[in-house]
C-alpha cells in the first residue's frame, strides 16, 4: 500500500548520490540529478506551490516534451495532494479549452513558446523551463492517501465529450511495483526515455524505475543519430518503446547493412543465431551491440501491436524483447512477457496481483489494484465500463493453459497506430462531414503492407470531385495522429444501416476492398 510521493521519499533515501536524472545540457554536455537533488527540487516547486494556496485535490496541467523539470513539476503537485492533468506535447488548442473547462485546473505548466500560441486563455501560467521555487513549509502538507486523484488523463479527441481516466495514488503505485518485478529493474539499469510522459506506460515506469534506483536519461530528440550517442556515451541499458520505433531501428541496421554491401553474411548470421543460445547471440551481431553502447539488455514494447516477426529478429541478435499490454485505465500495464521462457505471440502473463478473464463475447477483464476509480464526471461511461471492480477494456483475446494472453482484436472501432497512438474515429468523422460537399464519411483503420492500420475515409459525396479538397481541409483541422491517409468513394446512394439508422461499419468494412478493386 502506497502512494507516489511515499515511493519517491524511500527511493530518495536508499539512493541519495545515484544519478536520477539526466538530459543532454548546453555545450554537448550532459545534466544530471542525483536522487537528493532530484528531491529537493521537487520540494522547492512544492513550496512556490504552497505559497500560491492551492489546495488538496485541485488540479495542475502540464503539457510539455518530456524533460527533468517534467518529473520535477509532477512530483511537486502530488506532494501537495493535487491531481496532474497530462497533455499530449500535440494537443490542440480547442481541445485544451475543453479540458480546461471539465477539469478547471488552475495552473497550465508549459513551455512560453506553447502559452503564448494560446489564445484567450485565462489560467495562470508556469514556465516549465524555469520552475519557480521556495521554502516548503513541511508542517502544512496535507495528508496524501492511496485513493486519492494522481493523474486525471483524458483522451485526445478534437470533438464531442472529453473522457477523463482517474488514476489513484495506488492504481499507479502498485503498477509500478509490479512492474519492477516482472521487468526486473535495478539500481544498475539506465533506461533511454523517447515516449512522452503524458504517455502511462512511460510514466508508471519512470516510477518504477526510480522506485528500483535506477537511472533515467531523457532524449530531447529523436533523430537517430542523438539517440545513439546516447545509448553509447549514457550506458543505458533498457527502453520502453512502441513497436513502430523498434522497426525504425531495424530499418536503420538494416540500411547500413546494405550500405556495407553484407546482406548475404546478414542472411547467414540469422540461420546461424536460431540454432546459439540467447546468451551468445551478441557475439555474432557485435557490430550492432556496440551500435547500443554494448551494456544494452532489453526493450519493453508496449502501446501497439508487435510483429512476431519483428520481435523474433531482434531477439535472434541477442536483444531481448518483451512485449506488453495495458490500457490507461489499468494505469496502464496489464500483462507483460517474462524475461525468460516468453512466447512473443503473446502479449504476456498478468502482472502479480492483476487477474484476467475472458467474457463470453471474447472480450478481456482486468482485475486488481490498478484498475482505474471511473471515468471523470461521467458516471454513465463508468457504469458501462467498470463493474463489480472489473474494467472491461473493450478488446478481444483468450488465455492459453500457461495464463499467457493473446489479442485477438478491438472489440469496438478504436484505431490504434502503429506508434501506439490512439485516433477515435468518431473524431475524425465530426471533422469530416464538416466540410463542403461531404454527406456522410465513415472512419476505418486500413492494414497496407504489414506497417499497421492507417486513417481511412469512406465518403458519401454530394460532388465526388470535391473529395480531395474536403479531407484536405480536414487534416488541417486534425491532431497530427489523426490525420487521414487515404480515402474511398462510396459507390451506393446511402450506407449500409441498422434500423436505428447507424452506419453498419462492419459491412462497410466488408466491402471496401471490392470497391477499391474496381
Amino acid at each position: 500500500m502506497s502512494t507516489i510521493p511515499l515511493l519517491f521519499k524511500r527511493s530518495t533515501e536508499h539512493f541519495r548520490m545515484r544519478p536520477a536524472l539526466i538530459e543532454p545540457a548546453a555545450n554537448d554536455t550532459m545534466s544530471i540529478l542525483t536522487y537528493q537533488e532530484l528531491q529537493e527540487r521537487v520540494q522547492r516547486f512544492a513550496g512556490y506551490l504552497q505559497q500560491q494556496d492551492v489546495q488538496k485535490g485541485q488540479r495542475v496541467m502540464i503539457w510539455s516534451a518530456s524533460c527533468s523539470n517534467w518529473l520535477v513539476a509532477y512530483f511537486g503537485s502530488l506532494l501537495l495532494g493535487l491531481a496532474v492533468v497530462p497533455l499530449d506535447v500535440h494537443t490542440k488548442e480547442d481541445f485544451l479549452h475543453r479540458l480546461l473547462d471539465v477539469t478547471d485546473a488552475k495552473y497550465l505548466i508549459t513551455t512560453q513558446k506553447n502559452y503564448e500560441s494560446l489564445k484567450d486563455l485565462s489560467i495562470p501560467f508556469i514556465d516549465i523551463h524555469a520552475l519557480p521555487e521556495a521554502a516548503l513549509d513541511m508542517a502544512r502538507l496535507p495528508t496524501v492517501e492511496e485513493n486519492d486523484l494522481a493523474e486525471l488523463v483524458f483522451t485526445s479527441g478534437t470533438t464531442g465529450q472529453p473522457k477523463g481516466v482517474m488514476l489513484s495514488h495506488h492504481n499507479i503505485a502498485s503498477n509500478a511495483l509490479a512492474s519492477v518485478e516482472r521487468v526486473k529493474i535495478s539500481s544498475q539499469d539506465r533506461s533511454l526515455s523517447i515516449l512522452p510522459l503524458s504517455h502511462m506506460l512511460e510514466m508508471t515506469i519512470e516510477i518504477a524505475l526510480l522506485h528500483a534506483g535506477a537511472s533515467i536519461v531523457y532524449a530531447g530528440s529523436l533523430v537517430p543519430d542523438t539517440l545513439f550517442k546516447l545509448l553509447t556515451t549514457q550506458n543505458v541499458t533498457l527502453m520502453v518503446l512502441v513497436p513502430q520505433a523498434l522497426q525504425l531501428f531495424m530499418n536503420g541496421i538494416e540500411r547500413e547493412v546494405r550500405r556495407q554491401k553484407r546482406e548475404k553474411a546478414w542472411k547467414v548470421l540469422h540461420k546461424v543465431a536460431a540454432y546459439v543460445p540467447f546468451k551468445w547471440r551478441h557475439l555474432l551481431f557485435r557490430s550492432v551491440h556496440e551500435r547500443f553502447g554494448g551494456h544494452f539488455r532489453l526493450f519493453v514494447s508496449g502501446g501497439a501491436y508487435l510483429s512476431p516477426t519483428l520481435g523474433h529478429t531482434w531477439e535472434q541478435m541477442g536483444f531481448r524483447i518483451l512485449q506488453g499490454y495495458g490500457a490507461t485505465e489499468c494505469a496502464p500495464v496489464i500483462s507483460v512477457n517474462p524475461l525468460n521462457d516468453h512466447t512473443l505471440e503473446s502479449v504476456g502473463i498478468p502482472l502479480e496481483g492483476i487477474s484476467v478473464r475472458i467474457n463470453e463475447d471474447g472480450e478481456i477483464l482486468v482485475h486488481g489494484p490498478n484498475v482505474a476509480l471511473g471515468y471523470w464526471q461521467n458516471p454513465d461511461a463508468t457504469a458501462a465500463a467498470f463493474r463489480d471492480g472489473w474494467y472491461a477494456t473493450g478488446d478481444l483475446g483468450y488465455l492459453d493453459k500457461h495464463h499467457n494472453l493473446y489479442l485477438k482484436g478491438r472489440k469496438k472501432n478504436l484505431i490504434v497506430l502503429a506508434n501506439g497512438m490512439n485516433v477515435y474515429p468518431e473524431d475524425v468523422e465530426n471533422v469530416l462531414q464538416n466540410q463542403s460537399g461531404v454527406k456522410e464519411a465513415v472512419i476505418l483503420g486500413i492494414s497496407e503492407n504489414n506497417h499497421g492500420p492507417t486513417v481511412h475515409a469512406i465518403l458519401l459525396m454530394e460532388d465526388a470531385s470535391q473529395a480531395k479538397m474536403a479531407v484536405q481541409q480536414a487534416n488541417r483541422l486534425l491532431a497530427p495522429h489523426q490525420q487521414i491517409k487515404g480515402y474511398t468513394l462510396w459507390p451506393e446512394k446511402d450506407f449500409p444501416r441498422t434500423h436505428t439508422l447507424k452506419v453498419k461499419r462492419q459491412e462497410v468494412f466488408d466491402t471496401l476492398p471490392v470497391i477499391r478493386q474496381k
